[in-house]
């Protein structure tokens, strides 16, 4: 090969060479990070469930025997960045429904709150359905990201009617769990 045509080769391999190299480099595309992955929404039903007795004034004579234990189990779900939304089912025992409160701590960060399960109303303008009745709206609080424990209870008076009624906590709900 003549010594111009081996110049003219190399020359042509290195403006090549550079070209490739400085495409991805000098791009006016932005480059950009690949997005933190969008955390799975999880559940989490509190360990201990709330339990407490609503009954009839006492005041009236209007028991005629022992009110029930109610059961609820509060759950907490989890999937937005330093946020939770507490929720309940529905209460088993339909007749005695009574609001909730949640109480919470960020064992992180020391951030604590109070929110409340209230009960859904109920439309008057139709026969409601059994699913219908003690239905509790879900609540959101802003919790920071950490672990999280949580105390849902009810208080010790009940609306009940029209002549008030008595409600008795017997154990309030716990639980603890990690928000991202």
């Amino acid at each position: 090969m003549r010594p111009a045509a081996i110049h003219r080769s190399f020359v042509a391999r290195a403006a090549a060479s550079v070209a490739v190299v400085a495409l991805p480099l000098c791009s006016t595309a932005a480059a950009a990070a690949n997005p933190p992955p969008v955390p799975a929404a999880t559940t989490t039903v509190f360990q201990v469930p709330v339990r407490f007795v609503t009954g009839c004034s006492l005041e009236l004579l209007e028991c005629w025997g022992l009110p029930p234990v109610t059961t609820v189990s509060p759950s907490a779900t989890t999937g937005v960045l330093g946020v939770v939304t507490f929720a309940t089912e529905r209460a088993a025992n339909w007749a005695y429904c009574v609001d909730m409160t949640v109480n919470w701590r960020n064992l992180n960060t020391g951030a604590a709150g109070t929110t409340a399960l209230r009960i859904v109303e109920r439309d008057y303008t139709r026969d409601p359905a059994p699913e219908d009745w003690c239905r509790y709206a879900p609540a959101t609080a802003v919790t920071g990201s950490g672990t999280v424990a949580a105390i849902a209870d009810v208080g010790a008076i009940a609306p009940y009617g029209m002549y008030g009624g008595c409600q008795v906590p017997v154990n309030p709900g716990l639980g603890t769990f990690q928000v991202p």
